[in-house]
């Protein structure tokens, strides 16, 4: 009997020690990251603006999406991610959540922000496969509260969380083809430098792509989770793990908004280059005033 009893102690302390630590590291860290978020998120977008805005990219199609994706990016981060961490740490609400259509709204766009974001670069691993299609390839010439909670939750998971990559990476796959094939044909120094330098985009691309599904899939996976077990009685160890696990892939998931820029220095030399030239003819402007 008093070997149960301890067995029972010891069970209980071991469970308590999980909750405290866990609890701990969501107090000191996870509920922390929005903010480092942000902050890389901002200076992941000045770079990005300040480099694609120079007349070296800026009419390039692929840095337009990128572009363009690096506003709802920033847009997302002080939209989604701020409030989140004002509410965590300073217990400020947002006040029209509680307000009527606003609240609808406003569920609309937490969910609309990070995945227009994803689109964009969809948009851009498309335009890098049209741009490698022959110059006879007919798209050359293109221009231009829930209702129902288990299948909204199938539809989220399907349309944001696989679609969205396995699309992404059928065009990368199908821009590898067309590159194989463009090589096999004969051209100049001109040719031989576009060649260079697409294959700098497609690889920039490819490698969002491949982070992008990576950052997607433990949120995917603990939102199925989390809609699959809703009904299923948990201790309050279960729960306190599941509620870890949940805002830490939850907070994992706005990295989408902020890797942008940091990528784009990593894998391309052309992106470096003009960033650098951006920085060197941005200095002596402020260095006048001073």
């Amino acid at each position: 009997m008093s070997m149960n009893i301890s067995t029972t102690n010891i069970t209980s302390a071991q469970v308590s020690n999980t909750i405290v630590i866990l609890n701990l590291l969501m107090n000191q860290f996870v509920n922390y990251l929005p903010l480092i978020f942000i902050i890389l998120g901002f200076i992941g977008f000045v770079g990005n603006a300040l480099t694609i805005l120079q007349l070296e990219l800026r009419s390039n199609t692929c840095c337009i999406y990128s572009l363009c994706g690096s506003i709802v990016d920033i847009i997302s981060l002080f939209y989604n991610v701020l409030p989140l961490y004002l509410n965590k740490i300073y217990k400020i609400y947002i006040p029209w959540v509680n307000m009527g259509n606003l609240c609808k709204f406003h569920i609309f766009i937490v969910a609309f922000l990070p995945h227009l974001s994803i689109n964009f670069l969809l948009m851009s691993t498309i335009d890098r496969y049209a741009s490698t299609c022959k110059l006879t390839s007919s798209i050359r010439h293109l221009r231009c509260i829930v209702t129902y909670p288990l299948l909204n939750n199938i539809l989220y998971i399907v349309l944001n969380c696989v679609m969205q990559p396995v699309a992404m990476l059928i065009f990368v796959v199908l821009t590898f083809q067309n590159v194989q094939q463009s090589r096999q044909r004969a051209g100049g120094t001109n040719t031989t430098y576009l060649h260079h330098s697409r294959k700098q985009f497609i690889t920039m691309i490819f490698t969002q792509v491949i982070v992008t599904a990576f950052i997607l899939l433990p949120w995917a996976i603990m939102y199925m989770y989390n809609n699959i077990s809703a009904n299923i009685t948990k201790t309050s160890e279960q729960q306190t793990i599941i509620n870890f696990v949940y805002w830490l892939t939850n907070y994992w998931f706005y990295l989408n908004n902020v890797k942008s820029f940091y990528l784009s220095i990593l894998t391309s030399r052309l992106f470096r280059q003009t960033f650098l030239k951006a920085l060197i003819r941005l200095l002596p402007r402020y260095c006048k005033y001073q």
